[in-house]
């Protein structure tokens, strides 16, 4: 299964039409299928939004449901692309957990994410994109990450305050910000959900400078 970065909210159908669905093509029964979706969506705290069309859902709430959906099947296989981007300080750890849960079931979990630090000591393997490379990430850079940085461009005014105080740098069309890693999860999503809400061009782990040798 796949939980995509961006859901197609456009869908015509509620979260409740299209789960249960998706339950179903992983060989679960119907009551058992519509049983997963609902549980999915309140573990998520969506479940107030099952019967709401996905066009009227807010980018945090599609993006529940996009999660959910990549859940609802217990899949062998499960791939999340930046999946937590978006998603609430609470849904985040639902995920955390849901990940663990869905590999101690037998299951194998592939994640792509900009936060280094995510399931940090729960992987069996790291990997990260260096140069247009993909090399081994079990050691170096990604033990010594401290900041993100991220492009993103919108319609709107920038927020004044946003999460972790980042360091802004105006670009052609767009602006970058630089944050605390610890902090990185939090402006994303302050980000996609302003009003309107920015894109996001690019998130880039920027590895803290060598220790001098001794």
């Amino acid at each position: 299964a796949y939980a995509p970065e961006r859901f197609p909210a456009a869908l015509p159908l509620p979260a409740l039409g299209s789960l249960p669905r998706l339950g179903r093509v992983h060989g679960l029964g119907r009551r058992a299928a519509d049983r997963a979706a609902r549980d999915w969506l309140e573990r998520f705290d969506a479940g107030r939004y099952a019967r709401t069309p996905l066009r009227e859902l807010s980018k945090g709430t599609a993006q529940k449901v996009a999660v959910a959906q990549g859940l609802v099947g217990a899949p062998e296989l499960l791939v999340l692309d930046e999946a937590w981007t978006g998603l609430d300080g609470a849904s985040r750890r639902v995920l955390d957990r849901a990940v663990l849960e869905r590999v101690a079931g037998g299951g194998a979990v592939v994640f792509v994410d900009h936060d280094p630090r995510r399931l940090a000591g729960e992987c069996g393997a790291v990997h990260r994109v260096e140069g247009g490379r993909l090399v081994d990430g079990s050691a170096g850079p990604r033990a010594r990450t401290e900041r993100v940085r991220v492009e993103a461009e919108g319609t709107g005014p920038l927020p004044e305050r946003l999460p972790g105080d980042p360091a802004r740098e105006r670009l052609t069309g767009a602006v970058r910000l630089t944050v605390a890693t610890a902090d990185s999860d939090a402006l994303l999503h302050a980000l996609l959900t302003t009003a309107p809400p920015w894109h996001i061009r690019s998130v880039t782990a920027v590895p803290a400078p060598e220790e001098p040798h001794r």
